[in-house]
């Protein structure tokens, strides 16, 4: 999606300062809610709890698919995305039937998608094949139109986790519900209120931010109250006109790309990588000019919140 921030054009995200928490759910075979379900698992002759992707779920409620990052692109092709070896995997467009564009996703524990459009509508999408489904969420909550979105675990019960959800026009957080009823939860605290973000969250728990600041913030945010509870300014990094974000394996990943200055619209560049990693508080680009503009990035919680060994 065109995302353009009230201060112009930054270098998006979601709570490192900071760790994340991305939740499981523990309520299998669900019709789809946003909360404390599996959002696309499936129960087999067998009994077995079947992931999106056709893989037996764990004992944790976590498919392979669930473990990946998934984007969406400005031009619709959902692809996942390998942190280790930054391998792209095209999976399809979804053809979901809106007058949008994508515009930012999140994921949940079986690997399903969660697709918000510019037309404020969500949809839900298969990682496995890029087929398209309704969801039970109402356009237009809350007086958001376009937002961010990210799943974190609940402190309550690590297994099940919730969506959130922050407005892009500086109202703030909000959580969605099983039913897609979504509840305003606060503005943003200080320093950040006002500003918009993508959302990530974590399998601990933990819900980031990637904010269109001048230059970019990565910022840990209280679920409860909307509070920043730490943040950490990213000089070298501006989030342009498409942005997204996601955690992994202790890192966050940052998805920018820069408005066209010019010229003919083949000549315009694509999105570039960029990671933060909060234990050095490095900040490195990874790859440049991919191929096409992501504008939603989404990660489970049952992603690494460690580097794998």
């Amino acid at each position: 999606m065109l995302r353009f921030s009230s201060m112009g054009y930054l270098a998006l995200a979601s709570p490192l300062l900071f760790a994340f928490h991305a939740g499981c759910s523990s309520s299998h075979g669900s019709s789809g809610g946003f909360t404390g379900t599996d959002g696309g698992g499936a129960i087999d002759g067998a009994g077995v709890l079947v992931g999106n992707d056709g893989s037996t779920v764990n004992q944790g409620g976590c498919s392979d698919a669930s473990k990946l990052v998934y984007v969406v692109s400005k031009e619709g092709g959902l692809f996942s995305f390998d942190p280790p070896s930054l391998a792209f995997k095209s999976i399809g467009h979804p053809n979901c039937p809106t007058a949008g564009a994508p515009n930012s996703m999140a994921i949940d524990r079986t690997g399903t998608a969660w697709v918000s459009y510019t037309d404020g509508t969500v949809w839900r999408v298969s990682t496995k094949d890029a087929s398209c489904a309704t969801s039970p969420y109402p356009a237009e909550q809350l007086g958001f139109h376009t937002f961010g979105m990210g799943y974190a675990s609940n402190e309550a019960d690590p297994l099940t986790d919730t969506l959130y959800i922050d407005d892009h026009d500086g109202r703030g957080l909000a959580k969605v519900d099983g039913s897609g009823k979504a509840t305003l939860i606060a503005p943003f605290g200080a320093p950040l209120k006002g500003k918009n973000c993508e959302l990530t969250g974590t399998g601990d728990g933990r819900l980031f931010g990637f904010f269109t600041t001048l230059p970019a913030q990565v910022a840990e945010i209280n679920k409860a109250t909307g509070a920043v509870l730490s943040s950490q300014v990213l000089q070298t990094v501006n989030t342009g006109s498409e942005w997204a974000f996601s955690f992994w394996g202790g890192d966050f990943y940052l998805y920018t790309a820069q408005p066209n200055a010019g010229g003919l619209p083949q000549n315009a560049t694509t999105s570039d990588i960029t990671r933060y990693r909060p234990a050095d508080k490095s900040v490195t680009v990874l790859k440049q000019n991919i191929g096409f503009r992501i504008v939603g990035a989404g990660v489970s919680t049952c992603a690494p919140t460690t580097a794998p060994k």
